[in-house]
């Protein structure tokens, strides 16, 4: 059976610093980032195009341009994460060589009565300012959901007070779905609009960013005239996602259709007047899908068909040409599960071509890359105990940024050349876990190895092209990731409001082509959780509901790329008091990084900028939701 992790994301505005930060509680999940506005996900050491993502079924195709690039969309509205780990999702393409997030809405509701939420949020480190609004009702056989969302950050402090310039953000989002519900039939249309103005911090426009003197990126304190505004260096982005779903059930056949498109358009400035750079990514895809129940046994079958083009803007740069992508592929995945045995298996075929006649190439580019996914896995329940052991193999072709970029890519400070004669990356991946629970205990042991053969990294020349670093693609033939994961849960029967968890996330990368390791692999991890459930601890206007200790400690990260410089470990510690003002109010308060820890992820974008740029100081945070 598919390794997948599912975690509720309703109330997630409230118990993050953003939607991604509260992801990265999930084993084995990271995030690179640029300060607190632009945040990546890294699954098991890896990211970018390599770790999917779906937004109600549809692919967000911006996740390819580079880690200084954000997810494209907030928490607003969602309601469950799904992660799958590793190259098994085969539904959803075989590509996702590192894992896939499935991000899907919160469902709609079945009472007659309008019900919604009220919800704003606060911090005193970059004077963040959050505020979202959700209704839900319907009428006979229709079913409405409505959200927004207004989100507006200044600058972040330091560890030692200062403000690091331009690390400041706005987003902007709406998002509304409709259902019709009738019998055995159902048809569900969501549009959903992000925009966001976004600081580019720690950057500089020519030269080493490592040679900066930190004086020059940070301020003393903070002018709220100006420091809400966005400067210059920035990314403009504005998002717009159309989804179209419709099933219908006869007895045991689901009949499904999914269609979606998507506008990413982006903008990076250096100066006031005239982009840098900007691109236009539109995305349109259509999948259906037949589900047949026979007893033990489930069969999907299904294809998809997707159109990817890219459109440079009135940019002074171009950084990859324009260029098209069709993709069509098709999958076959059968799920058989009796008394306490089961089984998943899964094939898939991609077809993806890649077309540009765009006159920065020297030659038209017509390729075809064509390939077979496929995934194996099974899986024994034996009273309290589970074992799941899965095999997956997959691919992915390059993408047009990695075959013919060409130019100066502002917001990594570099200059980055393709290559156009990349070949497909293919992977082998074997995962195991154990699992066992009882009333007052659970145990996760999940150990894994995957190989990864013609691996496409950037790595640098050492030399400058237009005063810029000069950046090139090249293919490792041999990548070997292994780890385990592990997972305590511990409920003691005496104090039975008290839960602590723990886990444990070792990772070990070996590329076998060079004597140092690759960019921007996160280092191993042990999270700690105490959560004291107060239940019955209240007075007549107030009730305590909880109160959580966070540890995360990182160890030292000796494997590093040849531009990257070993990190010291370090330990951070939150805390977080939730409250139930009322039956229908609820507050959160909680402090972060206690105890004022100068520390950097050794996969953050700006940790080799000026000798190094750390994360926030100790900061506040005090959120309130009404519900009605």
């Amino acid at each position: 059976m598919t390794n997948i992790e599912k975690k509720s994301l309703e109330d997630i505005s409230l118990n993050s610093n953003s939607m991604v930060d509260g992801i990265t509680n999930l084993s084995g999940v990271d995030m690179i980032s640029s300060g607190l506005g632009i945040q990546k996900i890294v699954v098991r050491g890896l990211s970018g195009m390599r770790v999917i993502t779906y937004l109600n079924g549809m692919k967000i195709n911006n996740q390819q341009w580079a880690n200084d690039h954000g997810i494209g969309f907030t928490e607003l509205g969602l309601g469950e994460l799904e992660l799958i780990k590793g190259a098994s999702a085969l539904k959803y393409g075989g590509e996702a060589i590192g894992g896939l997030l499935y991000f899907k809405d919160q469902p709609f509701i079945s009472s007659k009565k309008i019900k919604g939420f009220l919800s704003t949020k606060f911090n005193n480190s970059s004077y963040l300012s959050s505020s979202q609004f959700g209704i839900k009702w319907n009428m006979r056989d229709f079913y409405f959901n409505l959200y927004g969302q207004y989100s507006l950050s200044s600058d972040y402090r330091l560890p030692n007070n200062d403000y690091l310039f331009n690390s400041r953000f706005k987003q902007n989002a709406i998002k509304f779905s409709i259902a019709h519900r009738y019998k055995n039939l159902q048809n569900i249309f969501r549009y959903q609009l992000h925009t966001e103005e976004t600081g580019i911090p720690a950057h500089v426009c020519v030269g080493d960013p490592a040679l900066q003197d930190i004086l020059e990126l940070t301020s003393s304190s903070l002018d709220f005239s100006e420091d809400y505004k966005t400067n210059r260096p920035s990314q403009f982005i504005n998002n717009q996602l159309f989804v179209y779903e419709s099933s219908y059930l006869i007895n045991d056949l689901k009949l499904s259709l999914h269609a979606g498109h998507f506008i990413n358009n982006l903008m990076e400035y250096e100066l006031w007047t005239r982009p840098e750079f900007g691109l236009t990514i539109t995305h349109t895809q259509l999948s259906p899908n037949i589900r047949y129940s026979m007893k033990d046994l489930v069969f999907n079958i299904g294809s998809s068909v997707s159109i990817l083009e890219n459109e440079n803007g009135e940019a002074d740069d171009k950084l990859v040409p324009n260029a098209s992508t069709f993709n069509i592929g098709s999958y076959l995945i059968v799920d058989y599960e009796k008394n306490n045995f089961g089984f998943n298996s899964g094939v898939r075929h991609d077809n993806k071509r890649l077309e540009s006649s765009d006159k920065m190439l020297d030659e038209d580019y017509d390729n075809l890359f064509s390939n077979t996914s496929f995934s194996f896995g099974l899986y024994y329940n034996l009273s309290d105990h589970i074992i799941r052991g899965t095999y997956s193999g997959a691919f992915r072709a390059p993408d047009f940024a990695e075959l013919f970029s060409n130019g100066v890519h502002h917001g990594t400070n570099r200059y980055e050349i393709g290559d156009s004669k990349l070949n497909i990356e293919y992977s082998d991946q074997f995962d195991l876990k154990y699992q066992w629970s009882n009333d007052h205990f659970g145990f996760v042991l999940n150990p894994f190895v995957q190989y990864i053969s013609d691996f496409i990294s950037v790595n640098p020349t050492g030399l400058t092209n237009g005063g810029y670093k000069e950046y090139r693609y090249i293919q490792y033939d041999n990548v070997e990731l292994k780890g385990i994961e592990m997972n305590l849960h511990y409920h003691p029967h005496q104090l039975h409001n008290l839960h602590l968890e723990q886990s444990y996330s070792f990772l070990q990368v070996n590329n076998k082509d060079s004597e140092y390791g690759l960019a921007l692999v996160p280092a191993n991890s042990i999270k700690t959780i105490a959560l004291f459930d107060f239940n019955s601890l209240s007075t007549k206007n107030l009730r305590l509901d909880y109160f959580s200790i966070n540890h995360t400690y990182k160890f030292k990260q000796e494997s590093f790329a040849e531009y990257e410089e070993l990190t010291e470990d370090y330990n951070v510690i939150n805390l977080q008091l939730a409250l139930k003002l009322s039956s229908r109010l609820r507050s959160t308060l909680s402090v972060n990084n206690l105890f004022n820890e100068e520390y950097s992820p050794h996969i953050s974008r700006i940790r080799g900028v000026a000798g190094g740029i750390p994360n926030p100081g100790r900061f506040f945070n005090i959120s309130l939701k009404y519900e009605f």
